[in-house]
């Protein structure tokens, strides 16, 4: 069975990416991430839902976060005008690494990472593909021909060398 981590600003877009998530929970599928809905200390840096344990400091809350988004079949950045911010940035960096499937609703501003255009997926293209059972998700940097792609394939395997 699929299942979707979604990631974006909670902060500045939890209204659209809640929709998505309410969309895609309908259709059947697990979302991994995020499990709250409402935002329960609006105004502040970090985004803290009811379903976070109140014991947990930011950054655990993060960490469990981050083990939900790599434990996710694939994942969909909710970028709405391209809006990426610093949190997602370091999520993106991570499932990157990690080599899992990533798509994006818009090509991301000040993301120093080249997104391939096939990874960028409207909303509704992106709900279209997740129910096709066909459809394989795949990690934005298997194009073994792509320079950008040899060079994060080299980066994560320790192969890179300077010329």
């Amino acid at each position: 069975m699929r299942t979707i981590a979604i990631i974006g600003s909670f902060k500045q877009h939890n209204e659209e990416i809640q929709a998505l998530c309410r969309t895609l929970r309908e259709l059947g599928i697990t979302v991994t991430t995020p499990q709250g809905e409402s935002i329960i200390n609006a105004g502040h840096e970090f985004v803290r839902y009811g379903t976070d344990d109140p014991a947990l400091s930011d950054d655990a809350v993060q960490s469990l976060a981050l083990h939900r988004i790599l434990g996710a079949s694939l994942v969909y950045a909710v970028l709405p005008n391209g809006y990426i911010g610093r949190t997602t940035c370091y999520e993106v960096g991570r499932v990157v690494q990690a080599r899992r499937p990533i798509y994006f609703s818009q090509r991301p501003n000040d993301l120093p990472i080249g997104v391939p255009d096939a990874f960028i997926l409207d909303r509704s293209t992106f709900l279209s593909r997740v129910t096709d059972s066909t459809w394989v998700p795949e990690w934005p940097f298997n194009d073994g021909a792509n320079v950008t792609s040899i060079l994060e394939q080299e980066l994560i395997a320790g192969t890179l060398r300077d010329a």
